[in-house]
């Protein structure tokens, strides 16, 4: 990212080995863009369901996340 110059990095003025990351104008712009796809696109699904349907995706959804962090937090500790 910092090569595509959508970030830069700074020395922290408080810790000699740590790199602070913020967003570059090309970076900001970049992810207002991305933002707006992402509603658009949130938009469309929404309008693809009734809203007995929508709430019931959302649900399964939600409940598919929830396994999906569990089970990446269980592989991750088994790592460490």
């Amino acid at each position: 990212m910092e090569t595509k110059r959508l970030i830069r990095r700074e020395a922290s003025p408080v810790h000699a080995k740590v790199q602070i990351a913020s967003l570059t104008e090309e970076g900001r712009a970049l992810l207002d863009r991305a933002y707006q796809e992402v509603i658009v696109l949130e938009r469309a699904l929404t309008d693809a369901f009734t809203p007995s349907e929508h709430a019931a995706l959302s649900e399964l959804l939600d409940r598919a996340t929830a396994v999906l962090i569990g089970q990446t937090r269980r592989t991750g500790s088994a790592q460490d």
